[in-house]
């Protein structure tokens, strides 16, 4: 027979005390993780929304003053503004002719590329109805070239020259690193 001895009722608080402060300490750090992470989250969110937004649409959190996950926040939106990596002041044209360049550039492109394949089916009427809204926009502007660039194996090329034309176009200007871009980045 085995006899179970317990121990002191003081070296049983003292063990149960451990064991509740090993459980606080382990929620402790990860209360601590989980800020660190919140504060990472909110620089991560920070600094990709201020890519898409002007830099007079950006407006600083507000919080209690007793909150201190907030004033956390807070702190973290003040680090990230004040990056050097943020968006410049622009002069106020610019946005206006990114938004009007940018879709139509990609739409002359698309409409050129579209020209390409009709140009491979000489037999297709272009007046029919799904040919025509890509061929009366674009004829225009083929017919200034047409002369000048002669066709290449019977097929009408002017439509590459403009498809590369309006392709280099939004590169220079809208790309990754085009004027306009680096002009709104950095204020160039």
């Amino acid at each position: 027979i085995y006899i179970i001895s317990r121990p002191p009722k003081t070296q049983r608080c003292s063990t149960h005390t451990s064991r509740e402060q090993r459980i606080h300490n382990k929620s402790q750090q990860k209360q601590k993780m989980m800020n660190k992470l919140l504060l990472l989250l909110v620089c991560t969110v920070a600094t990709c929304c201020s890519a898409f937004a002007p830099p007079t649409a950006r407006m600083p959190f507000t919080a209690a003053p007793s909150s201190t996950s907030v004033n956390m926040l807070n702190e973290a939106m003040e680090v990230v503004t004040s990056n050097s990596m943020m968006l410049a002041e622009t002069e106020a044209w610019v946005y206006p002719l990114k938004n009007v360049l940018d879709p139509s550039l990609n739409l002359l492109s698309f409409a050129m590329l579209c020209r390409v394949v009709i140009s491979w089916y000489p037999t297709v009427n272009v007046n029919e109805v799904p040919y025509n809204i890509v061929v009366w926009p674009t004829e225009p502007l083929l017919r200034m070239i047409r002369g000048t660039v002669p066709p290449a194996f019977g097929v009408d090329i002017t439509p590459i020259v403009y498809l590369g034309i309006f392709t280099f176009l939004h590169e220079i200007l809208l790309g990754q690193q085009g004027l306009l871009t680096m002009k709104i980045k950095y204020g160039i």
